[in-house]
């Protein structure tokens, strides 16, 4: 894990400001190069350090890649604990009703398309991401996504679609279904050029992604409330 030593400690400049700076520079590198191709003194020498002052900080290139991982979780959750614990308390309520439901899960829905705005670490945090995702990390960071994140998120999406589907939280098609409608959201980042090349777009702004945010909630209103027809014609059989 990484450190994060106190100012009134020996020789190196200390602080918020000195650790962002190398957590951002490793970003960059790390989502570039990869993990084994950012070596620690170029993400020293990216961020106006010596090689020692990052080991004081991170201990070793894994810790200053685990910080990286911490730091998008962390944005992460500022966008996702507000509607996570609204979900998480709605599932648990037997009396709520479909609307309820389905107006929770759209709320979750429109956090995850909040993070296709364009923004200034935008580029290098996709970068980064991909290479995490596709598994090319060092050992355990995809366990820490996992635990921080994935599991608490799929967890919740899972009952709200097995409520509205009448299917059981971990039945095969609740959790096919829960992956399709949760990861609508990604192709805008995972397939950005092609994307931006069919809409003639050249980023996305937050206009546009309002217009995308529209376009799915829409869509996936209607999905939801077909699936809960489907339920009810189902029992009624």
């Amino acid at each position: 894990m990484a450190r994060h030593k106190p100012t009134a400690e020996g020789g190196y400049q200390r602080g918020e400001e000195t650790r962002a700076r190398i957590v951002d520079s490793a970003l960059r590198l790390f989502g570039e190069r990869g993990f084994e191709g950012a070596s620690t003194r170029d993400i020293a020498t990216a961020a106006g350090v010596n090689a020692p002052a990052l080991q004081y900080y991170f201990d070793n290139k894994q810790g200053v890649y685990t910080a990286c991982i911490e730091l998008i979780l962390d944005r992460v959750w500022e966008q996702l604990a507000a509607p996570v614990a609204c979900a998480e308390a709605l599932v648990e309520d037997a009396a709520c009703s479909d609307a309820q439901l389905i107006d929770c899960y759209l709320g979750l829905l429109g956090s995850f398309i909040a993070f296709i705005h364009d923004r200034p670490s935008a580029v290098d945090w996709r970068r980064f991401m991909a290479r995490e995702q596709a598994g090319l990390g060092p050992p355990g960071t995809l366990a820490l996504m996992d635990e921080r994140l994935h599991r608490r998120l799929g967890t919740v999406t899972c009952t709200l679609i097995g409520r509205l589907t009448g299917y059981a939280a971990n039945d095969e098609r609740t959790l096919i279904r829960t992956f399709a409608l949760n990861s609508q959201a990604m192709v805008f980042r995972v397939l950005r050029p092609q994307v931006l090349g069919v809409l003639g777009w050249d980023t996305i702004d937050q206009q546009r992604t309002q217009a995308v945010r529209e376009v799915l909630l829409g869509q996936t209103r209607l999905t939801l409330q077909a699936l809960v027809a489907d339920r009810d014609a189902r029992l009624a059989r």
